[in-house]
């Protein structure tokens, strides 16, 4: 029976819902509270099996877990292969994190203490003890709120971004929008792009979606490499953007392209998929290729794309089901019918209604 539940009642689809929480799973936290217990062969071996056993969500929290330790017994060099697996990932929490991790603007040649106790503390939120992460954060905001030097500005900047990063992780969204906002509109580039993406998720479950929708248009404006961002964390913006705009055609941001450039709602809602996936060496969220691929109606990537979301887990299979059918009135064309064949084979093996 065709899935009905993914329809307003007016026949639309549903938009998108805020990305959830990302919980470490239980045979990852195993290995966390084996380190955090003092006995570091015992974790890195439990980890390594589990970040090795596949392109998983397990496989990737357990990645991430692994970088926590590296970060806080080696420093940033010892974890850079864990995250490069985490940013190459599915996970929305994490991939971006890792991305951002991966640049020299995370890494300066700063000696500050407060830069050691900011690396310090995220190590210890991405090992399980977030009471001594949130203590390290607001410690390196006290030190520099009186400081106005180039290096007291950036720590300032990342200090923000990491404390609204774990009070969304804690969940406490409400608490986590003051930090990221203070943070994008006191940077630019690369931080700037991660605050927005973070505070854009915050805007979306507040029922903000215009104002998410200019947070995060600006956020994939600075997130490009061409602007000071990365092409890590790039992808991830661009799909948040992505998933906005196609669940909700009437925001202003759609309105003022169309308008502005005499461009259709599907060229508006295309062009973050489209910016994303020219970007893929570090990051290339499978969402992307199912959202890209989509408006040409070339349907094996999509296909695969989906299998890759399958395969990490079910919660992001149902984010892409759900993608298919918000971009569906977007991409369909009664004139063309391959286009018309594949979409109806798409929805019946997803087993999504067809939209009005």
């Amino acid at each position: 029976m065709t899935d009905q539940s993914l329809l307003g009642s007016d026949g639309w689809p549903l938009p998108l819902p805020p990305d959830p929480l990302s919980p470490v799973p239980d045979e990852v936290e195993r290995g966390l509270a084996a380190y955090r217990a003092g006995d570091l062969p015992e974790a890195r071996a439990l980890l390594t099996v589990l970040a090795g056993a596949g392109r998983t969500s397990v496989s990737g929290h357990a990645a991430m877990a692994l970088a926590g330790i590296e970060l806080g017994e080696n420093g940033l060099d010892a974890c850079r292969t864990w995250l490069e697996q985490v940013a190459a990932g599915e996970d929305p929490w994490l991939g971006p994190l890792a991305a951002v991790m991966l640049t020299p603007d995370f890494k300066s040649d700063t000696s500050l203490d407060s830069e050691r106790v900011l690396i310090r503390s995220l190590a210890a939120q991405l090992v399980g003890d977030l009471d001594r992460a949130r203590d390290g954060f607001e410690q390196a905001l006290d030190v520099h709120k009186d400081s106005e030097t180039e290096d007291s500005f950036r720590i300032t900047d990342l200090a923000h971004i990491l404390l609204g990063n774990l009070l969304l992780q804690s969940g406490a969204p409400e608490a986590a929008l003051e930090p990221l906002n203070d943070a994008r509109e006191m940077c630019d580039g690369l931080f700037a792009g991660y605050a927005g993406y973070l505070e854009g998720h915050v805007l979306i479950g507040q029922g903000e979606k215009d104002r998410a929708g200019s947070v995060l248009q600006y956020a994939h404006r600075e997130s490009h490499p061409a602007r000071g961002g990365s092409k890590g964390l790039h992808p991830w913006v661009a799909l948040r953007l992505g998933e906005l705009t196609a669940g909700d055609t009437w925001l202003d941001i759609v309105y003022d392209q169309m308008e502005n450039s005499g461009v259709s709602e599907g060229t508006v809602v295309r062009e973050p998929f489209e910016s994303a996936r020219y970007q893929t060496e570090v990051s290339r969220p499978a969402l992307v290729d199912v959202g890209f691929n989509l408006f040409p109606a070339e349907f094996e990537p999509v296909h695969a794309g989906l299998e890759r979301l399958k395969a990490w887990s079910d919660e992001r299979y149902e984010r892409g089901r759900r993608l298919v059918l918000v971009l569906h009135s977007l991409v369909e064309d009664s004139r063309d019918d391959e286009r018309t064949q594949g979409l109806a084979e798409l929805r019946e093996k997803l087993d999504l209604p067809k939209p009005k």
